[in-house]
């Protein structure tokens, strides 16, 4: 008879058990204790904050050794090359519809980029430079720029998203449906940022509120534009490039304004948008529900998506 080794009871345990349980209670148990040494070595301000990213990434490849899921049905094509569009775009659109509807009711100043007179005065590095230019240079400016940095965020951005769309996503979905599976999964992403937003990351003001509510809230619209662009394009850049396009539309919206008003209304438009976003998604998803490729099923029709019993 032959004695299976640790390494094959392992494979077994993690084929017949539910895998995206023991995937979030490793990778759960190894962030939080990372968390804890960037609260000790500076908090976020430490520059052992940025490699957190990737931690959802590294356990999600070990998973794929281990189980022999193998990487070919992450999505790694471009052939629906097309929602590079709305991944870059729609973060960006609606932050700048943001920031000028706050500057409009004077609740804020735009600080970063001084408008006078037909001219633009940017107090950030762009591409094109930052002296003072007109505005459709500026804009042609500040679009390849914001792209720029879509492109190089991406390599911290990708570390999350691997692991959240590219591997737990279908997973959540096959069992809890459509609807739930991605709300469940934009409260895991949120709280499994707990520990940094109670050191004062995105929330300093508020802290407690912005770990507990504020975060999740915002991860759950987030992912839920994100499962609807990985889903539609099949290609895991995608989310990675909302992902870089929220990040980087987000620092202007909070680094590049002072607020003369509360903060909270900053925060609440900000959540209000990127719930528009998710709502929208979720009726484009209800009503042409996805092909779920990553597992496929013997039986072809378990393949298109329905809510499981």
């Amino acid at each position: 008879m032959k004695i299976m080794s640790a390494y094959e009871r392992l494979v077994v345990k993690l084929r017949t058990d539910n895998t995206a349980t023991w995937y979030l209670l490793i990778l759960f148990i190894l962030s939080y204790s990372w968390q804890y040494v960037i609260f000790i070595t500076g908090g976020v301000e430490s520059k052992l904050f940025p490699f957190l990213m990737f931690f959802p990434a590294i356990v999600a490849i070990v998973f794929r050794i281990i189980t022999k899921e193998g990487f070919r049905k992450v999505g790694w094509g471009l052939r629906r090359w097309w929602y590079v569009l709305p991944a870059i775009f729609i973060p960006l659109v609606f932050t700048l519809g943001i920031v000028f509807l706050l500057k409009a009711l004077n609740w804020a100043t735009l600080s970063v980029f001084i408008f006078n007179n037909g001219m633009v005065d940017s107090k950030v590095p762009l591409v094109l430079g930052n002296h003072t230019q007109s505005i459709a240079f500026f804009a042609i400016n500040l679009v390849i720029s914001f792209i720029g940095i879509c492109i190089i965020s991406s390599i911290f951005t990708f570390g999350e998203e691997f692991g959240w769309r590219g591997y737990l996503q279908e997973k959540l979905l096959r069992k809890f449906g459509l609807n739930w599976g991605l709300i469940i999964l934009g409260i895991i992403w949120g709280y499994w940022h707990l520990p940094i937003i109670l050191m004062g990351y995105n929330f300093p003001n508020h802290p407690v509120l912005g770990a507990l509510l504020l975060m999740p809230i915002s991860t759950i619209f987030a992912g839920i534009f994100e499962g609807w662009i990985y889903l539609r394009s099949r290609s895991i850049w995608m989310p990675v490039l909302v992902h870089a396009s929220g990040n980087a539309a987000a620092g202007i919206l909070f680094g590049g304004m002072i607020m003369h008003q509360n903060e909270s209304f900053r925060q609440l438009i900000w959540l209000a948008a990127w719930g528009i976003v998710a709502a929208l998604c979720l009726i484009s998803l209800n009503r042409n529900k996805p092909i779920l490729w990553q597992q496929p099923d013997a039986h072809a029709h378990r393949n298109h998506f329905s809510e499981p019993k």
